[in-house]
């Protein structure tokens, strides 16, 4: 790989609110300040371009005593492009598929870092 296949081609930024669950946001938090050169912002990008919805969604229960945050992201507006056509193809909202997209894209780490 060379060093500027690292890195994606420019493109504009999409500045978007919405609300994470506080314990995702907290592991994101994590992850981005002792483990990765990433912002929270550019994991959640990572985790979206990750993200597709096969023939089975799955979509998981948020646990009993979680409170989701409203919180402003900047994601690439191709991201927020593939969210809204899954939002319009699934009619899922926009809010929980980012929260799936990282609940998957943090169980993908995690099962990554066990190997």
């Amino acid at each position: 790989m060379y060093w500027f296949q690292k890195f994606n081609k420019k493109e504009e930024l999409i500045k978007k609110s919405t609300e994470i669950e506080g314990t995702l946001y907290d592991e994101l938090k994590e992850i981005a300040s002792t483990k990765l050169e990433a912002s929270v912002n550019k994991i959640i990008d990572a985790c979206i371009e990750d993200f597709n919805i096969d023939k089975k969604i799955v979509i998981y229960q948020k646990p009993k005593n979680e409170i989701s945050v409203a919180r402003s992201i900047i994601i690439r507006e191709s991201m927020y492009e593939k969210l809204d056509n899954m939002r319009k193809e699934y009619g899922i909202s926009i809010t929980k598929l980012i929260n799936v997209a990282i609940k998957e894209g943090l169980d993908k780490y995690y099962e990554q870092k066990k190997k």
